[in-house]
């Protein structure tokens, strides 16, 4: 299977501002759902399903790993007002939270991205964002309890949308 046409998963955030690490911590969890697959690399049977990368979120770096690639997920912190640990799947990406200080603490993160891609044309024809409400963005490293209970589910949701196995 090509870069192009294997799914990209990518988790952003900064490990050591509380819940904004939940993209990188899932991308980590994707990552060691098979031991066997290459760096970088998540399958059920066959390494190469699918890539994972965690990134800070600055929109350049964003739009660069996604560019060619047809299906990507995209897991954030994502400030929407809900309760902390909340959900949220956004594919119709005119939804996505604008880029606000409180929306993201990467320097306009996903949703700047997503217009940077837009205005150039390089966006991934299948772009998701699971976005998990976060209770804290503060100094630090550790998810709240509330993020970290969503962990676990977020994996699963992007594992389906991959078409990664989970035991």
């Amino acid at each position: 299977m090509s870069a192009a046409t294997r799914p990209l998963v990518i988790g952003v955030g900064n490990r050591w501002r509380g819940d904004d690490g939940v993209g990188p911590m899932v991308a980590d969890a994707l990552a060691r759902l098979d031991d066997d697959a290459g760096a970088g690399d998540v399958g059920g049977a066959d390494p190469g399903v699918v890539d994972v990368v965690a990134l800070d979120g600055e929109p350049a770096r964003l739009v660069a790993a996604w560019d060619g690639r047809s299906h990507v997920v995209v897991i954030d912190a994502i400030v929407a007002g809900d309760r902390p640990g909340t959900i949220h799947r956004v594919d119709e990406l005119e939804r996505l939270p604008s880029p606000t200080p409180e929306a993201s603490s990467h320097g306009g993160g996903v949703a700047a991205a997503i217009g940077l891609g837009r205005a150039l044309g390089r966006l991934p024809e299948r772009l998701v964002v699971i976005g998990v409400e976060p209770a804290r963005a503060d100094h630090g490293d550790g998810l709240s309890p509330a993020v970290a209970v969503a962990v676990d589910d977020v994996v699963r949701i992007v594992a389906e949308e991959v078409g990664v196995r989970c035991a």
